[in-house]
């Protein structure tokens, strides 16, 4: 399964302190994402390789350096209630298409798919 990061999920791990990002062969990253990574100075890091910042003018520290620590993906859900919503649905109340996703998902992960 591949792990997809967006300009967003970038603003995210900054917004966090992320200074690196290990981008291996199950990440794949949207082109606003690697600008936005360039742009905030977060290196992009290939497994296996010495990690290079995105600015090569402003060497950052990296996260473990800091303290902080890497996600291994964006977590939760990247993005605002979806529209039709009802303002007086409960908390954590998903809309029905979303909830149909969400049981086709589950089906096919359990018959390992």
């Amino acid at each position: 399964m591949r792990i997809f990061y967006t300009g967003n999920d970038i603003e995210d791990l900054a917004a966090s302190g992320v200074k690196q990002l290990e981008v291996g062969p199950g990440v794949a990253l949207t082109d606003a994402a690697r600008e936005r990574a360039e742009e905030l100075g977060i290196a992009l890091v290939v497994p296996g390789k010495a990690a290079a910042p995105a600015k090569p003018a402003a060497a950052a520290p990296s996260a473990a350096a800091s303290g902080g620590t890497l996600p291994a993906r964006p977590r939760g859900c990247q993005h605002g209630p979806l529209g039709g919503g009802s303002p007086a649905a409960p908390a954590g109340a998903q809309a029905p298409v979303v909830q149909q996703l969400v049981d086709a998902v589950s089906a096919l992960k359990k018959r390992g798919g």
